[in-house]
């Protein structure tokens, strides 16, 4: 009998798309006799949902996400997972209280699954954190598993399916196009793009910016644009369900991030044969080869990160040869493939035999 798996999620909304598109390829590739996957959100429901179910996962939502100090949501939670029969639950989202309330109401296995890394609010120092009630802890990244001060975290990177050719370009169109994606918070450095774009407009005149996200920073963002004299180079996408369109007007991939536990924009975007300039912060240099399938700069470097984009501007044999590197990485290191065998043996070493 195929064992149940339950993975706890925070937003349903579409700006949390990242782990959810993760359980939908686990979903669509972990043998189906083995395992079966629900999933539970816990502030609310929202369109994800339909993308897990359209993937085979059965889904459901509470709005519990403050913790400790929502006793109700809590009893929720906990009366929720009594009613299931749980082999391993997967927690994505949430701390110890809920690590302690799914191993109080299941006799199930706990992964902790840490996708970013905790940072202070002063100076951006990762905070240290202990996972010894889970039995198992994935990070996302090297960067992050460094932060659990017990236990040995096992790191198991994201996947995508590598693109096998280049999108086709509009060659009659002369535009260079700098893209970037992510959510418009102040920890997306996304002012940095900004402000290193209007170091560059006077020596590429057909230059054009194009950001995909949505986020509370929007409006400053926009407010930013005119006091840079950007109006009419930039433009606001807002949330893009299907990325890779975007993506296949795009010269070069920007990520000017403060912190990146592991940036799946980015991993998407080598993905579709792009270079890649990045910070070089959190788990994003275990990702672009400083070089070889883009430039890492320092955080918060608008001129780095402006010296950076003026010479892979000038260099169109740099952009794709570099394009093409990032496209094979991801082929090789980072496929959907890797991705589904890893969480296949962690599943089976922590269930045992009973998988079957």
């Amino acid at each position: 009998m195929a064992r149940e798996i339950l993975h706890i999620l925070g937003s349903a909304q579409p700006e949390a798309s990242s782990i959810a598109r993760m359980v939908c390829a686990l979903a669509r590739g972990l043998d189906p006799a083995r395992y079966r996957l629900r999933a539970l959100f816990l502030e609310g429901e929202g369109p994800l949902m339909g993308v897990l179910e359209r993937a085979g996962v059965q889904c459901a939502a509470l709005t519990w996400w403050r913790g400790a100090r929502d006793p109700a949501g809590a009893w929720q939670f906990w009366r929720r997972l009594r009613s299931l029969s749980v082999d391993l639950v997967h927690v994505h989202y949430g701390g110890r209280f809920v690590r302690r309330l799914a191993r109080a109401a299941t006799d199930g296995k706990i992964v902790m699954h840490l996708h970013s890394r905790i940072m202070e609010p002063r100076g951006l120092l990762p905070v240290q954190i202990s996972l010894r009630d889970t039995d198992a802890v994935v990070a996302a990244s090297h960067a992050v598993s460094r932060c659990v001060v017990d236990g040995r975290p096992r790191v198991i990177y994201a996947g995508v399916e590598a693109n096998t050719k280049s999108p086709p370009r509009d060659v009659a169109n002369s535009e260079l196009v700098l893209g970037a994606a992510g959510r418009l918070i102040p920890l997306k450095g996304v002012g940095d793009l900004l402000r290193a774009a209007a170091a560059l407009q006077a020596e590429f005149q057909q230059l054009r910016i194009e950001i995909a996200g949505s986020g509370p920073e929007r409006a400053d963002l926009e407010a930013l644009v005119g006091r840079l004299g950007l109006s009419g180079k930039v433009r606001f996408l807002g949330w893009v369900d299907e990325i890779q369109y975007a993506l296949a007007r795009w010269d070069v991939f920007v990520l000017p991030s403060l912190e990146e536990g592991f940036p799946i924009a980015a991993l998407e975007a080598m993905s579709a044969g792009l270079p890649v300039v990045a910070s070089s912060v959190g788990g994003v240099p275990e990702l672009v080869v400083d070089g070889e399938t883009g430039w890492l700069v320092p955080p918060a470097d608008a001129a780095s990160l402006a010296s950076r984009l003026r010479a892979i501007l000038r260099d169109p044999e740099q952009r794709r040869s570099m394009g093409e590197a990032g496209r094979a990485r991801v082929r090789e290191q980072f496929s959907l493939t890797l991705m589904t065998r890893g969480f296949s043996q962690l599943y089976d070493e922590l269930l045992g035999d009973a998988a079957i």
